[in-house]
């Protein structure tokens, strides 16, 4: 099945003042359509949200994507007119935002915000398009007397509710979900979850769930991808990978999940600076890691199938080092 988004060897940077990031090196990432579901975890600073945004070519200065292909079924999205990628948003490819308070106007109603989408990117005229907007904010639990309501009116919960509302308002073929239960208590974050994969089943919408939170992805994706400084380390079917986690990274990710009975020590993650490690020649993961030999120092380890569907960027795993 050809992908219905493609991202190939995608690199951002981002340049403040004198110095260069690159938030994303070479980064491949394929979303197929028709319900297919994506995970993709990390820690903060390892290039989810950026990964995100490049997706919709919503990166801004001072960032900016300086290498590889963002392809959307036959079309080069790096390539489209800025109408055309005005087109392509919403419409194509929607996003739920980490902040749903910051993707809010605070003088505008809730559902003039949805109405706001519809009039914007089609023909609808306004009183049909108001008329989509409350079905959609019914769909998904906020009824109408709240319609009206001002953002800061709505709890956190609600907020977000809306967030996925005014995504699904053009009917896009893939939503991306970024960090949607992040700041919301255990109860909501349930509520958020069943919503986003009970609409993603009935519109046979695909997903990209970006998320820090590893127990949020069983039950929900598909396949998960696990970057770190900007890369991809390990990808694969979410129950293989989280299960039996081959990269070191990974491992060190699911272990430090903790339970009553979890070791803490053994568990804990060292806080390292995401951009020492972005700028390390070979291995970027290397600092950390306790399977680090000479190789890791010079040399970068690609995304390689490993075992079954699972792709893991590591040396230990090359037959040369075994």
């Amino acid at each position: 099945m050809d992908p219905l988004l493609r991202a190939s060897d995608l690199v951002v940077e981002y340049n403040i003042g004198r110095s260069t990031t690159r938030a994303l090196q070479g980064v491949s990432i394929d979303v197929y359509p028709s319900g297919y579901k994506l995970g993709v975890v990390g820690e903060s600073g390892s290039g989810k949200t950026t990964l995100g945004l490049s997706m919709m070519d919503l990166i801004e200065p001072p960032g900016r994507i300086v290498g590889g292909q963002l392809e959307y079924g036959k079309k080069n999205l790096l390539e489209m007119s800025p109408e055309e990628v005005r087109r392509f948003r919403w419409r194509e490819v929607a996003m739920v935002f980490q902040s749903a308070m910051n993707a809010f106007s605070p003088v505008k109603r809730t559902a003039d915000h949805i109405v706001e989408v519809i009039t914007e990117r089609s023909e609808t005229p306004k009183a049909e398009a108001r008329e989509k907007a409350l079905s959609l904010l019914s769909e998904v639990g906020i009824q109408g007397e709240h319609a009206d309501d001002f953002p800061h009116e709505l709890s956190g919960g609600m907020k977000q509710r809306a967030m996925i509302a005014m995504a699904l308002a053009l009917s896009p073929k893939l939503l991306i979900a970024d960090e949607p239960t992040s700041a919301l208590d255990v109860v909501v974050q349930k509520q958020i979850l069943f919503l986003l994969k009970r609409e993603v089943s009935r519109l046979g919408l695909s997903l990209v769930f970006i998320t820090h939170d590893l127990p949020l992805l069983r039950g929900l994706v598909d396949d998960v991808a696990v970057m770190f400084a900007g890369e991809v380390v390990e990808k694969g079917p979410v129950s293989r990978v989280l299960n039996g986690p081959m990269h070191p990274y990974t491992e060190q990710l699911v272990s430090s999940l903790l339970t009553l009975d979890t070791d803490t020590k053994a568990s804990e993650i060292t806080s390292f600076d995401f951009s020492k490690e972005a700028a390390a020649e070979g291995c970027r993961y290397r600092l950390r890691c306790k399977y680090a030999f000479e190789r890791c120092r010079h040399e970068r380890p690609l995304l390689k199938k490993r075992e079954g569907d699972v792709y893991v960027a590591c040396h230990k795993y090359d037959e040369s080092t075994a």
